[in-house]
């Protein structure tokens, strides 16, 4: 008898273990690929429609983008959309738009679809790992087009702000940086979002993570920016971030703050993730223009 219950023990565990291995390999494979989101319509904000431009990146990932120049001044930016986004789809939607005002205040705009997303290349996400090198080849693009360093900024969105964070850090030729929405490290975000994006209970994360990490070929915990956003001085950073913030809490801003203290800091009220330039577009645009306009050569 007492074997028997051993038996049916060992049975029940080796299913449940089955189940859990088998549930976080589904949930790695499923989180792990981003979501294609692309409006083509997007483009009519635009009073003249804006150039399609494709490059690759150092690893062969095929990046596409809208190239919309400007002859008031030789100042570039480039703007990074955030997670399961695309340069259409950011901000709900009012990417364009932003890019469009940015546009008639002189400045040279390069949108780009980070890799698997929008009408980039295939990729999985790796939260700024690999996504950096998207950023980095956008430099190299504009460069070529006779954009000079330091005068080529970056504006990046929340998993687009924390990847441009990791890009400015490595590449010494962008002038200045913007982050909007940004986390300092992934895994905190994570774990307080987990139940919500997955519907899974927190049990599974650190073995989707795992799982994850297995299917991309990087530890994905390690994206901390964090530890990478001190390097980038003594260039310019602007942080934003909403105290309201309910995908990606406001500490992480403040751990970002704390990690340069030279970077200027500037909170707003938003109650949606990554919607500062919903809440005062004008007021958005003043911000980030007067920042650029001083900052890059």
């Amino acid at each position: 008898m007492k074997k028997h219950l051993v038996k049916i023990t060992i049975g029940i565990s080796a299913s449940l273990l089955t189940a859990y291995i088998g549930i976080s390999v589904i949930a790695a494979n499923i989180l792990s690929t981003p979501q294609r989101i692309f409006d083509p319509k997007a483009v009519s904000v635009f009073s003249q429609p804006p150039s399609e431009v494709d490059f690759f990146t150092s690893d062969g990932v095929e990046i596409a983008g809208w190239f919309l120049s400007s002859k008031l001044n030789q100042k570039a930016i480039i703007l990074v959309h955030g997670m399961n986004s695309s340069r259409t789809a950011e901000m709900g939607g009012r990417f364009p738009e932003f890019a469009a005002g940015l546009n008639r205040e002189g400045f040279t705009i390069l949108m780009i679809d980070l890799r698997g997303h929008g009408q980039s290349g295939n990729a999985r996400f790796t939260f700024g790992i690999t996504e950096r090198r998207d950023v980095i080849a956008a430099v190299n693009w504009l460069k070529r087009r006779g954009y000079q360093p330091k005068a080529i900024g970056v504006l990046g969105v929340s998993m687009g702000a924390s990847t441009a964070i990791s890009a400015t850090a490595e590449d010494s030729d962008i002038g200045a940086l913007v982050t909007d929405s940004a986390y300092a490290e992934v895994y905190p975000v994570m774990q307080q979002n987990w139940s919500n994006v997955s519907g899974l209970p927190n049990i599974f994360l650190p073995s989707t993570m795992m799982f994850g990490s297995w299917l991309t070929g990087y530890d994905l915990t390690t994206s901390k920016p964090v530890n990478e956003i001190g390097s980038i001085v003594p260039r310019p950073v602007l942080i934003i971030h909403s105290k309201y913030d309910p995908f990606t809490p406001i500490n992480q801003a403040y751990a970002l703050k704390s990690a340069n203290p030279l970077s200027i800091y500037w909170e707003t009220s938003a109650t949606n993730h990554a919607e500062s330039y919903n809440t005062n577009p004008k007021a958005y645009i003043r911000k980030v223009s007067d920042f650029f306009s001083q900052n890059l050569n």
